[in-house]
């Protein structure tokens, strides 16, 4: 059913257009001709992989469901070219790293430079993103892993495996000049302090309403990022909720904790690897070196 890759490439290019038309003119083929290639694809899949609609399409069911193993082959069939061309030229491919902001800064850093020295021949597509959309790209085959966040041992697509293997413990920072760090904090100087939440790290709703409940004032999120690094904290007003193992290593550890018990909390990470890219020795090494790193037993 998923013989001919310029069709699924085709169709693919309908999804994200949401037009045919559209799609058409990104493809540099007639409209007609797209036309028939869905056509084609619908019969070979039993059924309808649109509906149409007066100022486009949308995807039913059946077609949300080839649209992701379309996604997840090609990507497959991307990394076999790769490994083809790596030992034709004596390259050795590439690898797509999504992470939360704090290990982008703190652990990767390391990691990709280790990694370096063992594998110089390898590219490194390296990008921030939350936990979700971070799986959302490994099922969807167009990443390879996904390092950091709060992993609550949430469904996992039998195409990926997941370690758990960090015990992290989270809690309220600010940059290391903040008047709060040379006197006693209260929950209303909490509250009253402006917020910088990384969405990609632990959640600010659970801890406000805890603040908002003991002094009746709503804290305020005035800075919300998912992909601007830590270094938006220096010199700044902010407090934010962040793993606490990573100040140490921030480069010139600017970050430092507040010295109070609320905000607290515990909870495990890791990384999740695409199956089929471990297959691959160089990314065994690359998510060994993660592992090592992560842990502080850099070698």
């Amino acid at each position: 059913m998923f013989e001919k890759r310029s069709d699924l490439v085709r169709f693919l290019a309908v999804v994200d257009a949401g037009r045919i038309a559209a799609a058409a003119d990104r493809l540099a083929i007639t409209q007609p001709a797209l036309t028939r290639v869905i056509a084609r694809l619908e019969r070979q899949f039993g059924g309808r992989l649109f509906e149409r609609l007066p100022h486009g399409v949308r995807m039913t069911a059946l077609g949300n469901t080839v649209a992701l193993l379309a996604r997840r082959i090609l990507r497959e069939v991307e990394a076999a070219e790769e490994a083809l061309e790596a030992a034709r030229s004596g390259r050795t491919g590439s690898f797509r790293i999504t992470a939360s902001p704090t290990w982008g800064e703190t652990i990767l850093p390391e990691v990709l430079a280790r990694f370096h020295r063992d594998c110089p021949g390898i590219e490194i597509r390296l990008e921030t993103a939350s936990r979700a959309e971070g799986l959302r790209l490994l099922s969807d085959g167009q990443t390879d892993l996904h390092c950091g966040g709060a992993d609550a041992g949430e469904f996992l697509d039998a195409s990926l495996r997941r370690e758990r293997f960090l015990d992290v413990t989270a809690g309220i920072v600010a940059w290391r000049g903040h008047p709060l760090l040379s006197r006693t904090v209260t929950d209303e100087d909490l509250a009253r302090c402006p917020w910088a939440w990384f969405s990609q790290e632990p959640p600010l709703a659970d801890l406000h309403d805890r603040l908002y409940a003991a002094t009746n004032i709503r804290a305020k999120i005035v800075l919300q990022t998912g992909s601007a690094g830590l270094s938006v904290m220096k010199q700044t007003p902010y407090l934010a909720l962040l793993p606490l193992s990573c100040l140490d290593r921030l480069p010139g550890r600017f970050l430092r904790p507040l010295p109070v018990e609320l905000g607290l909390c515990r909870y495990r990470s890791g990384y999740v690897v695409r199956r089929s890219a471990e297959e691959l020795p160089p990314f065994r090494r690359l998510v060994q070196v993660v592992r090592e790193t992560a842990l502080g037993r850099s070698v």
